[in-house]
């Protein structure tokens, strides 16, 4: 692990009470702290009955309302807030008892996941657990899910996660892309490896040959693979069974979680109550959790220091105020932010080119951005993010290796992470030419789209809008086109003519033990990916990654570089810095690890208020 992340991790490190102990893991649940009973006052009559404890509420926020409780459609990650708190799933993860790491919890399974064979493992599930409103949860909910979540007819955007994540399903992808180009023209939901093998007990059956309980345990970790319930689904679907109200709003969803979706104003206010009833109740401190809608930094601010929101994330407009503030943790991530490129616009004569995505990676001078734009990030020419490998079996991130570092040699023999204003003029001349382009077409004019609250984003718009005329000899220009109340992938849904730039930050856990899988939201298979520019030789390689045996981790990071590099030559979209998480928590926060742990967070989930 390179000195930088181990100092980014270290940093980490709170200066805050943090509890050292919380509890079992797989075997019995911890019993929640009671508080002391109050001792009555000096004029207090000795009858009178001690005051009842302070309830603990929780006040957190989102930068954006969440579109919908239909967890099997909804790519945006601002949903997992609700699945968290609102639904179960099979396993929860959960910090272990000295605050280091984290361990599995059953959550909706029961123990580990039984391998029957080199293909097939067994799930049990909890009985008797139930949907908030007493529906049973049981092997026939989770086969009326998985069967919804792979449905043709809707080909819902989540999809994928259940079919192709951890693990591939076998006949997943077949059935879901029926009569498609490449797929067979039907399938039949018995020949998906999902089987329900008695009440309580489901088998799936995979591609691959699998050893490890733990894979098992991941590919379930995620919001679209939470139950839904049958009866308040069927009522929901559309006569023709091509759309769904499901999630819509309260009136239209049915949880099973630790805590109930009590209130939801919506662009204001989402509440949730601790349900007592439920089988993990007791890791869960708060009895309340208030999530605000809180798009504008400048709110968030005044939140927090109001102590009316116990933690935020600073943005480069705000961080200077707080880089001393000892509440203030620092850590890595898995993200790279970018920005993908519409290849299909009809309005703009050479969106189609190679030569022109090149011309837009060598224009973005990412040092300017990364340090004044978006506030102490790192800036990167790359796109394999810096945790990639960093829990892999020797822990070896991908960027330290030989093959990482070959390639970000060759970004930097370009130009300071690939910025060189000639060789992006160069390249938009020849788009240009390839494309036919006359002096009347120009210059020609790009739309860049954000989110009308990405103070960040808007304003390397901005700069942009400066640059550009100047670094391509007024042949390219720049226009901001903001939106509001949608996510970037809704807004591009409007049209190709809508879009040419579009900023994005997505992230991909499961990077960190396989770098290669960083990739996988761009190619042709992922529905829901973010831009449109599709070429097999990439889907190929992402394969050839895919398919090298576990354990030859040498021969995975050789093969991450090919991607890596045709990521490059393609400009399958454009890198602009590393993501480093700035985040403070209040004093009256008590997390429950010492430390953030990649791959989990702070687990603030399961915290507790002191003072």
């Amino acid at each position: 692990m390179s000195k930088k992340l181990i100092a980014l991790l270290m940093a980490a490190m709170m200066l805050l009470s943090v509890a050292a102990a919380c509890g079992k893991t797989e075997t019995p649940a911890p019993e929640a702290t009671q508080p002391a009973a109050t001792t009555p006052g000096a004029t207090t009559p000795a009858a009178t009955t001690p005051a009842a404890a302070t309830e603990k509420v929780y006040k957190t926020y989102l930068a954006a309302e969440v579109a919908s409780l239909n967890f099997l459609d909804n790519v945006d990650s601002n949903s997992s807030t609700p699945a968290s708190y609102a639904m179960s799933r099979m396993w929860i993860m959960y910090p272990n008892e000295t605050g280091t790491n984290y361990v599995w919890h059953d959550d909706l399974a029961v123990g580990d996941p039984i391998q029957v064979d080199d293909y097939n493992w067994q799930i049990k599930l909890r009985e008797g657990a139930t949907f908030q409103n007493g529906d049973p949860i049981n092997a026939d909910t989770w086969m009326f899910t998985f069967q919804q979540q792979l449905n043709p007819k809707t080909a819902f955007r989540m999809a994928t996660f259940l079919y192709d994540n951890s693990v591939t399903i076998v006949n997943g992808a077949e059935y879901l892309l029926q009569g498609t180009e490449g797929y067979p023209a039907e399938v039949k939901w018995e020949d998906v490896g999902l089987k329900k093998i008695d009440e309580y007990t489901i088998q799936i059956t995979t591609t691959d040959v699998h050893t490890d309980p733990n894979t098992i345990k991941t590919h379930f970790d995620n919001r679209n693979l939470t139950p839904i319930n049958q009866a308040m689904w069927e009522q929901c679907m559309s006569a023709d069974g091509l759309t769904t109200s499901y999630g819509s709003d309260l009136d239209h969803f049915v949880g099973c979680g630790p805590y109930y979706f009590t209130s939801w104003e919506y662009d204001s206010i989402q509440i949730y109550e601790k349900n007592p009833e439920h089988w993990n109740s007791d890791l869960y401190n708060f009895d309340k959790i208030e999530v605000r809608i809180v798009p504008e930094m400048n709110a968030r601010v005044e939140l927090f220091e109001k102590g009316d929101i116990y933690s935020f994330s600073p943005d480069a407009n705000t961080i200077e105020s707080y880089l001393d503030d000892p509440r203030m943790t620092t850590y890595g991530s898995t993200s790279v932010t970018h920005i993908d490129i519409n290849c299909a616009n009809p309005n703009n004569p050479i969106s189609g080119s190679v030569n022109y995505r090149k011309a837009l990676y060598h224009a973005i001078d990412r040092e300017l951005a990364a340090d004044s734009i978006f506030g102490h990030m790192a800036p990167s020419g790359t796109y394999v993010n810096e945790q990639a490998g960093m829990l892999s079996a020797n822990g070896l991130t991908y960027r330290e290796s030989e093959y990482g570092q070959a390639v970000t040699a060759m970004v930097e023999s370009w130009g300071p992470y690939g910025y060189n204003p000639e060789m992006a003029l160069d390249y938009l001349n020849k788009a240009i030419a390839e494309c036919g382009v006359t002096d009347a077409q120009l210059p020609i004019t790009i739309k860049y789209c954000i989110d009308e609250g990405d103070t960040e984003w808007k304003a390397l718009g901005e700069y942009l809008m400066e640059q550009f005329p100047v670094m391509f000899d007024g042949k390219l220009a720049l226009e901001i086109v903001p939106y509001a109340g949608m996510s970037a992938t809704d807004f591009k849904k409007t049209g190709d003519d809508k879009w040419d730039l579009s900023p994005n930050d997505w992230t991909r856990g499961m990077s960190r033990t396989y770098p290669h899988t960083c990739f996988y939201y761009y190619l042709s298979t992922y529905s829901g990916r973010p831009n449109n520019y599709v070429v097999a030789e990439f889907d190929a390689q992402f394969q050839a990654c895919e398919d090298v045996k576990l354990g030859d981790y040498d021969n995975l990071l050789k093969e991450t570089q090919k991607l890596e590099e045709m990521y490059l030559d393609y400009v399958i979209h454009v890198p602009v810095c590393q993501n480093i998480n700035y985040e403070l928590f209040t004093d009256n926060i008590e997390l429950p690890v010492k430390t953030y742990i990649p791959g989990f967070g702070w687990g603030a989930i399961f915290g507790d208020l002191v003072g």
